[in-house]
């Protein structure tokens, strides 16, 4: 009895997790190797980078979740583009938590500044992005 139970219960928590993102492994895959590579070289470069390239891949997947619409069937072919604003936001974004892992190992007040305006880049983002209901 105990051990149909916990079958059971092993395959409800299984059915229950979330497939990963196919984009989000397709970053670790490229990602992953360097970072490895670069642990031999500098850990703390490594631990930046990593951190950065994490960092980077959720806001540009926020930023895609946040401009995601319901296209009408007459829009078919146009059902996967985004706005112009999401794609740029997406950008600068990237660039700028880039540019925030690269002055962090420089210049940490720099990292600081560069971080608080990419933060301020998804803030402004956010606020103007579709409302849900």
């Amino acid at each position: 009895m105990a051990a149909a139970s916990s079958q059971a219960n092993s395959t409800q928590s299984s059915a229950v997790q979330p497939a990963p993102n196919p984009w989000l492994i397709a970053i670790a895959v490229i990602f992953a190797p360097l970072v490895a590579a670069l642990l031999f070289a500098s850990p703390l470069q490594a631990a930046v980078t990593a951190a950065g390239v994490i960092i980077g891949a959720a806001s540009a997947t926020s930023i895609q979740l946040w401009f995601r619409v319901q296209a009408k069937r007459s829009q078919f072919r146009r059902r996967q583009t985004s706005s112009r604003l999401a794609t740029f936001a997406e950008a600068f974004s990237s660039i700028g938590w880039a540019a925030t892992s690269v002055f962090m190992l420089v210049m940490p007040i720099a990292a600081l500044i560069s971080g608080l305006m990419t933060a301020g880049i998804l803030v402004a983002t956010w606020k103007v992005s579709p409302r849900r209901d």
